[in-house]
């Protein structure tokens, strides 16, 4: 008694093993074939209420749902006969397989991307960040995320092993920051701003490079040198490619000179503090004064700090009043939020 048990345990276990390797499109064939063919035997059966295409699929639905509510089943002993050895077995044994590939397929998504296996390339507008710091890279999150509150995916080329990720971003682990399959997975080839912050001056140049060569043209790209030789270097290649410098030294000894100038440039380049920050916009409207923009400013309640025409190599601080902003130019002031053009435009 116990052969013929095992026997029948072991054809069941195979042939959900089968139906769970099963490609979509096999399984889809063989639950159509099952839907059909009850069908056709609850029609043999004689099961008139069971035959209208939209009453059968409600019915075969319910059922293989497990759900059961009652309200339509077969009223011969032929149709229930059909029903309980025919229809219930496989109805319900595709219905479970579904969500069991479905749930597997989900399970895979998560365990490929939690190991940094995950491919973004499909992804736009996205902000990729190159390198990994474990206290200054999730400091750079807080900030972005605090900026844009979600509005644009962060993802994070890194090549350590993340144990503990944050939610907020997409991981991708490689070997290389310049490698070029790893950067497409990383989605470089449509973000919108790349940044850039390495562990050594030397990593940051070559990912920079790297960077620069796949990204789009209307890419923003940001690094972080300590040494101001290799934002030399830098430049003379990517010309477009915004290097920051270590300020540490300025920092200090500006702040010796004039106390408290350390807190008040943290807290124009910090979105986490209350209060003001700093902002930049690229002006697309037609040609303004920039004096009229400073007084537009000021009744949103913030301040110009400064201007950049078009192709010239650094702001100009507290510039004329008649001072014209063309389409293309940059402006940047101080604000407790981000205006828009629309905002500046107003009367």
């Amino acid at each position: 008694m116990l052969l013929p048990r095992l026997k029948l345990a072991l054809i069941f276990d195979r042939a959900f093993h089968a139906m769970a390797d099963m490609h979509w499109r096999m399984l889809a064939g063989l639950i159509l074939f099952h839907a059909l063919s009850s069908w056709l035997l609850l029609a043999m059966a004689g099961e008139a209420a069971l035959q209208p295409p939209a009453v059968f699929f409600y019915w075969y639905a319910t059922t293989a749902y497990t759900v059961g509510y009652g309200d339509l089943s077969p009223q011969g002993v032929a149709g229930r006969l059909i029903t309980a050895v025919w229809i219930f077995p496989g109805a319900i044994a595709a219905f479970t397989t579904v969500v069991a590939k479905v749930l597997a397929g989900i399970g895979d998504i998560w365990r490929v991307r939690r190991s940094g296996k995950g491919d973004y390339s499909r992804m736009t507008d996205t902000i990729l960040l190159v390198g990994y710091h474990p206290a200054r890279t999730p400091k750079m999150v807080d900030e972005l995320c605090a900026e844009f509150r979600g509005g644009q995916t962060l993802v994070l080329l890194t090549r350590q092993s993340v144990t503990e990720l944050d939610s907020r971003i997409r991981y991708v682990q490689s070997e290389s920051l310049t490698s070029t399959a790893a950067l497409a997975r990383a989605g470089v080839a449509n973000a919108s701003r790349v940044l850039v912050y390495a562990s050594s001056d030397a990593d940051t140049l070559a990912a920079t490079l790297a960077v620069a060569a796949a990204a789009p043209e209307t890419a923003h790209i940001v690094c972080f040198f300590e040494d101001a030789d290799n934002a030399r270097l830098l430049a003379q290649h990517c010309p477009k490619v915004e290097a920051i410098l270590s300020s540490g030294p300025e920092m200090l000894a500006r702040a010796a000179r004039d106390p408290g100038a350390s807190q008040v440039i943290t807290a124009l380049t910090s979105h986490l503090d209350e209060g003001a920050t700093l902002f930049s916009l690229t002006w697309q409207g037609a040609a303004r004064p920039l004096g009229d923009l400073a007084q537009r400013l000021w009744g949103l309640r913030a301040t110009l700090l400064a201007h950049q025409p078009t192709g010239a190599a650094s702001p100009r601080f507290n510039p004329p009043r008649e001072t014209g902003v063309e389409a293309g130019d940059r402006i940047f002031y101080v604000a407790a939020e981000r205006l828009d053009q629309f905002g500046l435009e107003g009367s």
